[in-house]
């Protein structure tokens, strides 16, 4: 099953076409949320935080698979709305021994590194060893990961964004089984979550394969779309390499965020850990709104439907302000609810400080929906430049609080307490997401300046 996106009303094509990408997203994030409340209820608190406090590592690894294969997706996606088959399972052979290359040569890395990284992290010592249980099996199954991302966004390319939802709903319910299974009956600890996590991925991955082999013609590759097409893996690296990067440099800012926490102790990693997991629910449907007009812009890119792709961007971005609003609605008053569903057994202070976390980064989400559509325009029709600079000034404004929060609080200096530093750390991820926007805003205004001139010509040629 595939779906053309050049056609119809933009507004109701990506909004439909974002509610697949929205549920498989949140199941995506589950992977790890499930992870914590198991590990939690099944064992105590301590695991709870051990596995909660390597998001940003699992960021840092498994989302830059998820990048590089969006990157590579984007490139067969224009191929589609061109019409060119013979070019779709070209670049879907190409983007194959990429992607293998690239998750082995990154896990191997990964997993060689593990504890020394968590060593350099300040991680404390009473979490420490259960952390590195979890995150060794992440980072060892990201061949797995990259089995599913690529031929997931793969088949999202062409159209079909139900299809790996339905893999990834069941994949997330093996993961919770086995979550079970592999803790509370066969007695494993927090290694036992991640590897639940990665035989849930390569199930999810395996499906995949099996959908594209009996339901995707366009995905069916032969032995002469692996050879190598030197212009074709340069066009795969210039749009996925940049993607996964910037994946890799944000991601960077999460750690030093994390660096920072550590060094306040256990309850305040906690309480970040907390909130930055229910914030991933407030962003989701803003990403997932991203990458829905991502691939609606490939599509009309390759196209040449340019007024299309300005229309979408448009309605898109105003649909990410009217979840902003509701997501403020919802959390402001529930928020401690949410918090006490999500974490097991916290005190009053690790509630209170989520709550301020969450509440701050919710409301000003408003910021990060712009950055997040026009960012995925810019990269959907090949302008990835200032895309990738912008990751650097997110670095600047997420690291660059951070580090001074670390300075002031530091028994030399001491202008400020824990609990000081611990509030202005809520307001890092903010303060990147306007960096950030600030980086891109330029380039989008002259993308935009740019597909005016071409519609101008193009009814001017129509005219003649």
């Amino acid at each position: 099953m595939t779906a053309n996106l050049t056609t119809g009303s933009p507004l109701k094509r990506i909004f439909l076409f974002s509610i697949p990408f929205l549920i498989g997203n949140l199941f995506q994030q589950f992977y790890n949320i499930a992870d914590m409340i198991i590990v939690g209820r099944v064992l105590d608190n301590m695991a709870y935080t051990a596995v909660g406090s390597t998001s940003s590592l699992v960021w840092f690894s498994s989302g830059a698979i998820q990048s590089l294969t969006i990157g590579f997706s984007v490139v067969t996606a224009s191929f589609f709305g061109a019409g060119d088959e013979e070019s779709i399972k070209k670049s879907f052979g190409a983007a194959i021994k990429l992607s293998a290359i690239i998750s082995v040569a990154l896990s191997l890395v990964c997993t060689v590194f593990a504890r020394p990284i968590l060593e350099l992290l300040r991680y404390p010592a009473d979490i420490i060893d259960r952390s590195h249980r979890y995150i060794v099996w992440i980072f060892a199954g990201l061949v797995a990961t990259a089995l599913f991302n690529l031929l997931s966004n793969m088949i999202r390319g062409l159209g079909d964004s139900r299809t790996p939802l339905y893999f990834l709903v069941a994949a997330c319910v093996i993961n919770i089984i086995l979550d079970f299974v592999f803790i509370a009956v066969l007695g494993m600890d927090t290694d036992g979550a991640g590897l639940a996590t990665v035989v849930a991925q390569l199930i999810s991955g395996l499906s995949c394969v099996v959908y594209i082999k009996k339901k995707q013609p366009l995905l069916h590759v032969k032995k002469k779309h692996f050879k190598r097409d030197g212009a074709l893996n340069r066009r795969l690296i210039r749009v996925g390499i940049p993607m996964a990067f910037l994946n890799m440099v944000l991601s960077v800012g999460g750690i030093i965020m994390q660096f920072v926490t550590n060094g306040l102790g256990t309850l305040f990693v906690s309480s970040m850990t907390t909130g930055s997991k229910i914030e991933t629910f407030v962003t989701q449907p803003i990403l997932s709104f991203g990458s829905a007009v991502s691939v609606f812009t490939a599509q009309n890119h390759g196209a040449k439907k340019y007024s299309r792709i300005l229309e979408g961007s448009r309605k898109t971005l105003l649909m990410c302000f009217a979840w902003c609003i509701i997501a403020s609605l919802l959390l402001l008053p529930l928020g401690r609810v949410v918090i006490r569903l999500v974490a097991a057994d916290v005190v009053d202070e690790i509630v209170n400080n989520a709550y301020m976390y969450i509440c701050i980064n919710t409301i000003l989400c408003l910021v990060v929906s712009p950055l997040v559509i026009h960012k995925n325009v810019l990269q959907a029709t090949g302008r990835t430049f200032w895309a990738m600079i912008s990751g650097f000034t997110e670095i600047f404004g997420r690291a660059g609080l951070s580090i001074v929060v670390m300075f002031l609080a530091s028994e030399a200096v001491a202008v400020i307490d824990q609990q000081t530093a611990f509030f202005i750390m809520c307001f890092a991820s903010p303060l990147a997401w306007l960096f950030g926007f600030l980086t891109i805003l330029p380039d989008y205004i002259s993308l935009g300046i740019g597909l005016k001139k071409k519609i101008k010509e193009e009814k001017a040629s129509l005219s003649e």
